[in-house]
């Protein structure tokens, strides 16, 4: 974590929460033995996806001046092996999997799954499993990666179906990648996530009208076939959903112009985690049947929306009960998203005063939410935890306005690649509390 004073920012590696952490050592790896389930299928996407990283470090490396993305065959052939491919599944179920949750582990198929989405998955538990010494995973490898999976992304064909899995593959592997890279800490890298990367996934996102997607049924009783259907569904929502938090990140943090608009944002919010982690069909109708009574939530851009215009002396929002903490996260976010516009001068029909009155509502939600939570819950919350810490940074935001000083340049709205700013301007709060 990125320490301020009583804030902390989120940064790899992130905690595990309690669920995995009551698994065994080898729990993860049992369930993908891939050596004896896809021996032949494997090796042979291993030799592809070696062969095609290397062909793209020579076009990055050609003609070019500065650091060098020259990357051995040889080298990689010994990385990007079944065994290490086996336990880096396993460390990206373990970890980034919990705070990035747009890969159902239920029913993740090894055996059926795209090149860029592997690798993503490959170099995000190689991070937690292989040491970058020299020995491990050259450093080169991650902007190669990054470059092979965006390529793919950018030449992506404006007439791809958002349900064509190839497609949502595609999308998840640059999610991943952009978030791993992010989390590597390089300025250089960071800029050009925030400035290229980024804004390059929203525009692929919102092509494809995921930004819109409703579901088709609400989680019900239903077989094999069908559940498999809704989780492509939720998967969906969920990149649409994670892509808004990125976007929400860089712009809390480093004051970057916020590339997706929340009143965009009219696709449905995600499952609970109880009915996203559901290991079965079976499991998933009981968790579907005791949720039927929750009044459904309406789409982001509603709530928001309800937020905003909401009393705060009205008695109750009639959705409250039914959101989770993760929902309540994306809200913060998106609060936040609609305060940096208004004090930017993006906004101008939306006053200081009702994103006041947005972050009091939200404030009562959380408050009745995080009570029902026992404490072993809360000890495991993993990124959702920061949301409270992110309204706490939201209001201190809202009580800087209009007020001088030097060491409030994180006010002005100047898009920045470091933490300087936000920090500088934390421990302002602090100092000037009375």
């Amino acid at each position: 974590m990125a320490n301020f004073g009583e804030f902390q920012l989120p940064s790899l590696p992130f905690q595990l929460p309690s669920a995995m952490l009551s698994f065994p050592d080898d729990y993860l790896l049992t369930q993908f033995n891939l050596d004896a389930l896809f021996p032949s299928k494997l090796s042979t996407q291993l030799s592809e996806i070696l062969a095609e990283l290397v062909e793209t470090s020579k076009s990055m490396t050609s003609g070019s001046t500065g650091t060098t993305h020259q990357l051995d065959f040889a080298e990689l052939s010994h990385l990007l092996d079944v065994s290490h491919i086996t336990a880096s599944i396993s460390a990206f179920f373990q970890s980034l999997h919990w705070h990035l949750p747009v890969v159902h582990f239920p029913t993740f198929d090894p055996g059926n799954i795209a090149n860029s989405l592997l690798l993503a998955i490959f170099l995000s538990g190689a991070t937690y499993t292989i040491p970058l010494d020299g020995k491990g995973l050259p450093s080169a490898l991650f902007d190669v990666a990054e470059e092979y999976i965006f390529r793919q992304i950018a030449s992506l064909s404006t007439l791809a179906s958002q349900k064509s899995h190839s497609t949502t593959q595609l999308i998840q592997s640059a999610l991943i990648i952009e978030m791993l890279q992010f989390g590597r800490d390089n300025m250089q890298t960071r800029r050009r996530i925030r400035i290229v990367r980024h804004p390059c996934l929203v525009s692929t996102i919102r092509s494809l009208g995921i930004f819109q997607l409703k579901r088709g049924a609400a989680p019900d009783i239903c077989d094999e076939n069908i559940w498999r259907q809704l989780v492509a569904e939720e998967v969906c929502i969920r990149i649409a959903c994670w892509v808004f938090l990125a976007d929400g990140f860089l712009t809390v943090c480093f004051n970057n112009h916020p590339s997706i608009s929340v009143f965009e944002m009219n696709c449905n919010f995600p499952w609970s985690a109880g009915l996203w982690e559901a290991e079965s069909a079976s499991t998933f109708s009981q968790i579907a049947t005791s949720q039927s009574t929750e009044l459904p939530l309406p789409p982001l851009s509603d709530v928001v929306s309800q937020l905003l215009d909401t009393p705060l002396n009205e008695a109750s929002i009639p959705w409250g009960p039914s959101v989770s903490v993760e929902h309540l996260l994306i809200l913060i976010y998106a609060i936040n998203s609609l305060a940096f516009q208004v004090r930017a001068g993006l906004l101008k029909y939306i006053s200081l005063d009702k994103i006041r009155c947005a972050s009091g509502n939200w404030k009562r939600v959380w408050d009745s939410v995080i009570g029902l939570l026992d404490k072993d819950h809360l000890l495991h919350l993993g990124y959702p935890k920061h949301a409270q810490e992110l309204w706490w940074l939201l209001n201190a935001t809202l009580d800087a306005t209009g007020k001088s000083d030097s060491r409030l340049q994180y006010m002005d709205s100047t898009a920045t690649d470091d933490l300087g700013n936000l920090n500088e301007f934390i421990q302002w709060c602090y100092q000037s509390a009375p």
